[in-house]
């Protein structure tokens, strides 16, 4: 490993995310049975000792015990050997059974039993392991930072999303603000410099219209808008690397500075550039291959049955984007893997197609869910930054472009802002999720953060 690749400050050990267990691959929680019932209890965890069985009770056919005899008469005790004590009374059905002897004479009363036994019957005197709520329980997982160090459910990745948030916020909000910034300004200038052409049409829609200045217009806004599409998924990369280094600390219960962040982060750039190229080019070589041959399957049907071609037509794109889908959940996890286990480009996509495996469902649901809540978020900040804007060619019919520049910008800004840490967060948690589960790393991390490595 290169000196870029270690861990400035020496404050993590690269062992807890690069070392993979090949040995033994633990099973889900989920899946493990006792007897004939399906339990979550983890198989790793000894079962708690069982009580003894208590002793049964005596029955009325159990001889007693002899009773000591009599001590012999004193010298001087006048009349001779005292008499015999009376017989102790059989016990009756409604008298606990093995009473107590009385006390012999010079000694006290018998201490009490202990509350809710009795007399007779061995007392279990264990004691709850700590953290149990009871025999047969599991203690409960480490949680050294955001998340349990177990297999995680939907709610504690989601929440754990928010939480790295919240525990870290000028990290994690200041490099999601430097990004989105810069991509709002890029945006409002591409507006107002190549927007003007659509002034005159926007404020009076009967003016006549300019054909070469409308022309001019669009070229320029289609020129702007690729730059500036461009230098934001080049800027979201970074900070999207930079915050899966946040989370991967945050989860041990460690903070990194945004500096040593992108010190992680920078000697994998042009790697994490061409995984996400790549997998984008995989993608689009899905969903294009399958628009081919829709379409010519269409066109070599549409001379026989135009109602069949529109069927078959419309079974051929849906089953193209399925395929685009399920390609694009396989490969979702491959910047993890590159900036993490620190492997090649071809590597980290293989290791996202195998730890994906399995849990596709499961990385589906919670990633589209996850991209469904950052949506409503962003667009419930964004509105009022907007309508505000909006009321500008009210006061003015001639500011109309400042109007959508500043609206465009100042939603980018927010939506930006918000849903990239928490993406980016929930895309982590997966990996590792998925890592957990099929990997065991629980127990690595464990380790790790018990031993502040």
């Amino acid at each position: 490993m290169s000196q870029d690749d270690e861990a400035p400050g020496g404050d993590e050990s690269p062992t807890s995310w690069i070392e993979r267990p090949t040995e033994q691959v633990r099973p889900d929680p989920d899946t493990v049975r006792l007897g004939e019932q399906p339990t979550s209890v983890d198989p790793l965890v000894p079962p708690a000792p069982a009580p003894p069985a208590p002793a049964p009770p005596p029955s009325w056919s159990t001889p007693a015990a002899p009773s000591a005899p009599p001590p012999p008469p004193a010298w001087n005790s006048p009349g001779g050997a005292p008499p015999p004590p009376p017989p102790a009374a059989a016990p009756t059905w409604n008298s606990p059974a093995g009473a107590p002897p009385p006390p012999a004479p010079g000694q006290g009363p018998a201490a009490p039993a202990p509350a809710g036994a009795a007399w007779g019957q061995p007392q279990w005197t264990g004691q709850a392991l700590p953290g149990v709520g009871g025999w047969g329980a599991v203690p409960q997982a480490p949680k050294p930072g955001v998340v349990p160090l177990r297999p995680l459910g939907l709610g504690e990745i989601l929440d754990g999303a928010i939480s790295y948030i919240r525990r870290d916020p000028r990290t994690v909000l200041g490099i999601a603000t430097v990004v989105a910034l810069i991509g709002a300004v890029i945006q409002t200038l591409a507006l107002l410099v190549f927007g003007g052409g659509f002034s005159t049409i926007l404020s009076d829609p009967n003016a006549p219209i300019d054909e070469e200045a409308a022309i001019s217009s669009v070229a320029g806004l289609l020129g702007a808008s690729l730059v500036s599409t461009g230098v934001l998924f080049v800027l979201q990369l970074i900070a999207t690397g930079m915050l899966t280094v946040v989370m991967s600390q945050a989860v041990l219960g460690r903070r990194v500075t945004t500096r040593d962040a992108w010190t992680r982060i920078k000697p994998r750039f042009w790697a994490l550039l061409g995984v996400t190229l790549l997998v984008s080019l995989v993608t689009g070589l899905v969903i294009g291959g399958g628009i081919a041959v829709t379409v010519l399957i269409t066109l070599a049907l549409s001379n026989v049955d135009g109602l069949l071609a529109g069927l078959v037509a419309f079974a051929l794109a849906l089953a193209a984007i399925a395929a685009t889908v399920w390609v694009w959940v396989k490969l979702l996890l491959a910047p993890p893997a590159l900036i993490l286990e620190r492997v090649g480009v071809i590597e980290s996509m293989r290791r996202s197609w195998t730890l994906v495996s399995g849990g596709w469902w499961r990385t589906f649901g919670i990633s589209l869910l996850a991209s469904v809540l950052a949506a409503i978020i962003g667009q419930v900040l964004a509105f009022p930054v907007s309508f505000i804007a909006g009321l500008i060619p009210a006061l003015n019919p001639d500011l109309v472009v400042l109007s959508l520049a500043l609206s465009s910008g100042l939603a980018t800004l927010i939506t930006t802002i918000v849903t990239l840490p928490f993406l980016a967060g929930v895309t982590s948690l997966l990996y590792i999720d998925r890592r957990i589960r099929r990997e065991a790393l629980d127990l690595e991390l464990q380790r790790a953060a018990a031993s502040g490595a």
